[in-house]
């Protein structure tokens, strides 16, 4: 397959991993967490047993920070094995000259404003990368699901600013045609990344949450690289065709 990289990838802060002769590549649980975080999504909001088993479970006092995105993983996972058998290289090699450094906004989609930034290394271009599944087509779904909803989110809480209508309208209408989209790497700051999706608009465990842990699983953040006028990490998995 081919992932194509329809906005720019940031793997961290300070760059990508490079190997032993200095070649970057992604590692595999970049692909393993995308995949993952659009499983959660799709299986909790597919299943009426299963989000309530998980709204309990995050409303409950005492969770632990760290447990939670691992314990929910599990709950879905152990439901729907779709992850089972999934074939991901170790290392994706990245060509050296499609990496560049640009500055990074970080991106307050609540506020509309600019609240940070830094200089890292972004990648933007296409590369082999060879997966499979016995269950592709479980995760295609799963992913357009998710790709789909997270899009339409920050959207929506952009509401009127610009951006809504200069990026993420061409996104959403694009994403429909994308063979398996993933939100790849480095694209926001907050803690879950897009573990907790589904959640984000229930009030009562955004809430719960908030005042349990202080934490708020909102996507408020994200990265934004000014010179792309995009957000990051917006990604596709292409088959490849003779």
């Amino acid at each position: 397959m081919k992932l194509l990289t329809w906005t720019p990838i940031i793997f961290s802060r300070k760059g990508f991993l490079r190997d032993e002769e200095n070649k970057p590549y992604l590692p595999r649980n970049v692909f393993e967490e995308a995949i993952t975080s659009a499983v959660i999504f799709y299986y909790i909001k597919k299943d009426k047993q299963l989000e309530n088993r998980v709204k309990k479970y995050l409303t409950t006092k005492g969770l632990k920070l760290d447990e939670i995105a691992k314990d929910v993983k599990k709950m879905v996972l152990e439901k729907y094995p779709v992850m089972d058998e999934l074939e991901i290289p170790e290392r994706v090699y990245l060509p050296e000259d499609k990496i560049r450094k640009e500055y990074v906004e970080i991106f307050d989609l609540k506020e509309k404003i600019d609240v940070g930034g830094f200089k890292t290394e972004v990648f933007k271009g296409t590369v082999e990368v060879e997966i499979n599944s016995p269950h592709m087509e479980k995760l295609k779904a799963a992913c357009h699901s998710y790709a789909e909803a997270l899009a339409r989110m920050e959207k929506d809480l952009l509401e009127d600013h610009p951006l809504a209508e200069l990026f993420y309208n061409e996104l959403l209408n694009e994403l429909k045609h994308w063979e398996i989209p993933l939100r790849l790497g480095m694209w926001t700051e907050v803690h879950f990344k897009g573990d907790l999706l589904f959640f984000w608009r229930i009030k009562e465990v955004r809430n719960f949450l908030l005042k349990e842990l202080g934490i708020d699983i909102r996507p408020r953040y994200v990265l934004y690289l000014p010179k792309e006028r995009a957000t990051t990490g917006w990604c596709e998995l292409k088959r490849e065709t003779d």
